[in-house]
């Protein structure tokens, strides 16, 4: 309690000291009351502004979140298995029959032996397959002043069709590309 009534004696004194009176008494103190009002106001106006600037700040992170979520619809629309399907046919990839498909389990010595056969060689990086490069026919330049039609056909007649008074037919080859069935090696890894 003593050192309470000490500070209580100090706060009373400091109010009847010669320099507060002479302060209140003067015109000094309508100018110190100004300035603590101006620097009030100021603090004021610089709390509206860290608001303001804060605000803005959340409504630029919404914007940001709004952005961030479309750009990963459009990532997860990009990566939709019917895309990935339609892409796949166009560098002319194809799925692979049903019973070509194999699930693995990993078992304790898979790690070991995808060890031991990276240190052989075994491993590829990258693919091989190239896809099958369609032959291009050439169809022979024929002179429209010589060219003869074969009355059955109605198509331009060749040299051996004239001669022999045969029909001249046209064959279109059609190949699809080769797929590799994968088949299991005894460590439970699959190769081409």
């Amino acid at each position: 309690m003593g050192l309470a009534a000490a500070a209580v004696g100090t706060v009373s004194g400091i109010a009847d000291s010669g320099l507060v009176l002479g302060l209140t008494r003067s015109r000094l103190w309508i100018g110190l009351l100004g300035s603590l009002l101006v620097g009030i106001v100021a603090l004021n106006v610089m709390a509206l502004s860290f608001n303001a600037a804060s605000s803005e700040t959340a409504g630029l992170s919404d914007e940001l979140r709004e952005a961030n979520s479309a750009l990963r619809a459009d990532i997860a629309d990009g990566l939709s298995n019917e895309r990935l399907q339609e892409a796949a046919v166009r560098i002319g990839l194809v799925p692979p029959q049903a019973a070509s498909v194999l699930m693995l389990t990993p078992g304790g010595a898979d790690a070991a032996e995808a060890a031991r056969r990276l240190r052989r060689g075994d491993f590829t990086i990258g693919s091989t397959y190239l896809p099958p490069v369609p032959e291009v026919v050439e169809a022979p330049v024929v002179d429209p002043a010589l060219a003869t039609t074969d009355p059955a056909t109605g198509l331009p007649a060749t040299d051996t069709a004239v001669a022999t008074g045969e029909a001249a037919t046209a064959t279109t080859d059609t190949t699809t590309p080769a797929t590799t069935p994968l088949t299991q090696e005894g460590g439970g890894g699959v190769t081409p």
